[in-house]
């Protein structure tokens, strides 16, 4: 089977030029595609360049194959006519009476000068010319055959008609004669049917070459018009038998230029307005492709000037500075994407401020929690007749919870605990207020006149104190005791507090006694209860905090549970009772962040 392999000029270099772009563009990748801009014009390339390139390279590659055809086609056509015509003059000769068949041959002679042939006739034979291929007619051309035979190392054009063959020798001045100036044929005969062509690098001829042997054959053109003006190549294969009644493959090359290819097929006023329309053509595509490579280079600007802006600017803002906003550019996306990162720059600038005002209020709290913790007892006081502990775990920062142990000789011990309303920095100030007023009342409470501290004195001045000082919507709920070390006797005054907790002999029941809060109404005249601490009694004293923790149901934790868990525990380490309670209360707690001050102060008799 016949195969011809066209390859196009300089292949070899384009090859090696994509190979090294290819190469650099792996070893650089990294550095090449981490912008962008340089990743859109990639995009662009392999979307838009590529495939352009690769139809106009198969645009060409199909051109130069059509034009190769057309020549080789019209090589074929012509000699096809010249077999013809051998052929004719063949059959004339055969056809003709001896009479006439020597001025017939002389015509023919005429019109192919280098025309020859055999007669047989009347058992003469007769060869023209004498010093011909063949001295006699060929038995192994076949009578009615018409086209190339081979002899020896030559071709001919041969015919034979009955007892008449005529021949033409096929050189190459002869193929050349047939198309004329616009095509070159340069022929090759061989026996086997692999035959390569390629054109040479000089454009001006190709190489043929078959089993290891190569031909240089040159072109004779006239010089290219211009850069497109490149020589195409046609191949005609064709069978020609040989004296071995063996046929050899004959290869005919046809070279042209397209510009001498479709000379004469475009011409005229429609030639003219055919080339007009092509040209207007062209130039509306050429103008499209300009503005639509400026249109994606417009864009691409955009993009990447954006993307630009915002990486610098978040780089700015990575160092801490946020004074310069990212440019707005134009109105589209990534315009709104750019005031938005502003906006999103201030806000971040205003909770940069609100974070640092956070910080001061959040140290200033910390000093006031700190202070608030002096005021709280450092010690507990000994006592040989009673156990002490308390505990006041703030909401927040501060508490508005307040509990104090106050000795006030060796026999009476003050205990007091209170709950200011509402909750943070100005419930903190209040129970302040209301600690110094009651170490005040507790200093200064004249000892000479009356050495029994009365509770309910005591909560009278304290109410009418923070009545005085304090808004009309502050008020505190406060329960102040007495205990007496040599009797066990305890004197309380509950100034609308929770009643406290008694747990005795196993069980747990409320303190008797109420009263109106502190600091609401002026002149509170208040009652004072007592009742008597016997050995093992328990006694627990609690803010609002831990009976009014909710759950995620908002179910309230309440007294009954609490007197439970202290009556199951009343016999434990007060400080483990405190942890017990304390750790129930937060298991019971939907969200800790929401609940109250918790404070518990606990008194068991020994």
């Amino acid at each position: 089977m016949l195969e011809v392999f066209f390859r196009t000029r300089g292949n070899s270099i384009s090859g090696l030029v994509v190979l090294a772009f290819l190469l650099a563009g792996f070893a650089f990748r990294r550095q090449l595609l981490w912008r962008v801009r340089n990743r859109l014009v990639l995009s662009y390339f392999l979307f838009g360049v590529v495939p352009v390139v690769l139809i106009g390279a198969l645009i060409v590659v199909t051109l130069e194959l059509s034009l190769g055809q057309l020549a080789a086609d019209r090589v074929k056509r012509a000699l096809d006519a010249r077999i013809g015509e051998v052929q004719a003059a063949a059959q004339d000769i055969n056809q003709a009476p001896p009479i006439v068949s020597s001025d017939l041959r002389k015509r023919l002679f005429a019109r192919m000068p280098r025309l020859g042939m055999v007669l047989e006739s009347n058992g003469a034979i007769l060869v023209d010319p004498p010093d011909g291929p063949f001295h006699t007619s060929p038995v192994w051309v076949e009578p009615g055959f018409q086209g190339l035979i081979q002899v020896g190392d030559h071709l001919y054009i041969a015919a034979k008609r009955s007892a008449v063959l005529t021949f033409l020798p096929l050189t190459l001045e002869e193929l050349n004669t047939l198309t004329g100036e616009a095509i070159n044929v340069a022929g090759i005969g061989m026996g086997d049917d692999d035959v390569n062509i390629q054109p040479d690098s000089n454009g001006r001829g190709v190489t043929i070459s078959s089993k290891g042997v190569k031909r240089v054959v040159q072109a004779r053109l006239r010089p290219p018009r211009g850069f497109w003006d490149i020589v195409v190549v046609g191949g005609i294969p064709w069978k020609a038998p040989t004296e071995t009644k063996r046929e050899n493959q004959v290869f005919l090359v046809a070279f042209t230029r397209p510009s001498l290819l479709l000379q004469g097929m475009i011409s005229g006023s429609v030639g003219y307005a055919i080339r007009t329309i092509f040209i207007l053509i062209a130039g509306v595509l050429l103008a499209v492709e300009l503005i639509s490579l400026v249109w994606s280079l417009t864009l691409t600007r955009t993009i990447t000037r954006s993307v630009n802006d915002l990486y610098l600017a978040t780089q700015r803002i990575s160092q801490g500075e946020f004074s310069m906003p990212v440019p707005v550019r134009g109105k589209h996306q990534l315009s709104d994407l750019a005031a938005s990162f502003n906006g999103m720059t201030m806000q971040i600038v205003k909770l940069l401020g609100e974070a640092r005002e956070k910080e001061k209020l959040e140290s200033e709290l910390e000093i006031a929690r700190q202070v608030q913790d002096r005021l709280f007892p450092r010690t507990v006081p000994q006592l040989k007749t009673l156990e002490l502990a308390g505990i006041c775990i703030p909401g927040r920062y501060v508490s508005g919870d307040y509990y104090d142990f106050v000795p006030l000789d060796a026999r009476w011990t003050a205990i007091a605990l209170g709950d200011v309303s509402g909750k943070g920095v100005s419930a903190a100030l209040l129970m302040a207020s209301i600690q110094s007023a009651l170490h005040a009342q507790l200093k200064f409470r004249g000892e000479a006149v009356n050495p029994v501290l009365s509770t309910a004195a005591l909560m009278a001045l304290l109410s009418q104190q923070l009545y005085e000082s304090t808004p009309a919507e502050k008020y505190a709920t406060f329960f102040c005791s007495v205990y007496d070390d040599e009797t066990g006797g305890l004197t309380y005054t509950n100034a609308g507090h929770l009643k406290p907790i008694l747990v005795h002999a196993g069980k747990a029941s409320g303190l008797e006694g109420d009263g109106m809060v502190a600091g609401l109404l002026p002149n509170v005249k208040y009652d004072q209860q007592e009742i008597q601490l016997e050995r093992g009694d328990l006694l627990a004293i609690f803010s609002d905090g831990v009976p009014e923790a909710e759950n995620g149901e908002a179910k309230e934790y309440g007294e009954d549970r609490l007197a439970e868990l202290l009556a199951e525990n009343a016999s434990k380490p007060l400080e483990e009772i405190i942890r017990i309670v304390t750790k129930s209360v937060d298991d019971w707690a939907a969200d800790p962040d929401t609940r109250d001050d918790t404070t518990i102060v606990l008194a068991r008799r020994v």
